[in-house]
């Protein structure tokens, strides 16, 4: 398992925004994300970057506790030791204080012709 340095999301709202801060668990500790731009209402996009510095067994985007968020679509960008950064896309989801998104997705694997 790779140590995460850091990463970088950009999360893009559907019909339904918290409008409030957002935070993350990793291997089970509530962290807040050290750079934050945009905003998560409805139709606005989100950019975070977390630095944890750890070997992510679970990584985690914590949902609302208040109401629900509906997320469009989310971009992961991830920076590991001793690798060049790879990025991986998420689909269309709903948060709510029940449920949590999972972030955490190794390398995708090379791809070669034969």
């Amino acid at each position: 398992m790779p140590r995460l340095e850091s990463f970088d999301m950009k999360i893009k709202t559907g019909e339904r925004g918290p409008n409030k801060a957002p935070s993350y668990e990793i291997n089970g500790f509530k962290l807040d994300f050290d750079e934050m731009a945009g905003g998560n209402g409805p139709g606005e996009t989100l950019e975070l970057s977390g630095e944890p510095q750890s070997f992510p067994h679970s990584l985690v985007l914590i949902g609302p506790e208040d109401g629900a968020w509906d997320i469009a679509e989310v971009q992961l960008t991830y920076q590991v030791m001793g690798g060049p950064p790879y990025t991986v896309r998420l689909g269309a989801v709903t948060l709510d204080g029940e449920s949590n998104l999972n972030i955490w997705y190794d390398r995708p694997p090379k791809v070669i012709d034969v």
